[in-house]
């Protein structure tokens, strides 16, 4: 609703600037290029639309940035959902492994078949783990 109402008094604005000043002309310096003789109302049109587009730019960058945002934090949910499941799956799979094999640990049957190899560890000591 506020956007209507200011949209509404901005024209009627534009709108009296106009009629004021049909035959008023003034000179136009942009960054060093001048320009002699334009009538107001062309100025004021002009500078209206270039205001206009710069809001356009603006609010069309931040909603980008606001999506790629909210796309980035729903990853990151996902994947905390993600490693929780994981976890309450591994504490599954130890609590429910029998007696006789509870020294041994079980990989899920996507990992590789190769034997883990010692990590190196400084000054030369290894630990199998």
């Amino acid at each position: 609703m506020g956007r209507i109402i200011f949209s509404i008094v901005s024209l009627i604005v534009l709108a009296v600037i106009i009629v004021m000043n049909v035959g008023s002309e003034a000179s136009f310096n942009l960054f060093g290029w001048q320009i002699e003789a334009v009538p107001v109302t062309v100025i004021a049109i002009v500078s209206f639309v270039v205001g206009a587009l710069y809001s356009f730019i603006f609010y069309f960058s931040s909603y980008i940035a606001r999506t790629r945002k909210a796309k980035l934090e729903s990853r990151r949910q996902k994947l905390k959902s993600q490693e929780a499941s994981m976890k309450e799956r591994k504490q599954l799979e130890s609590a429910t492994t029998p007696p006789e094999s509870a020294g041994e640990t079980r990989e899920p049957a996507s990992a590789s078949a190769a034997p883990a190899k010692p990590r190196r560890r400084l000054f030369g000591r290894t630990s199998s783990s």
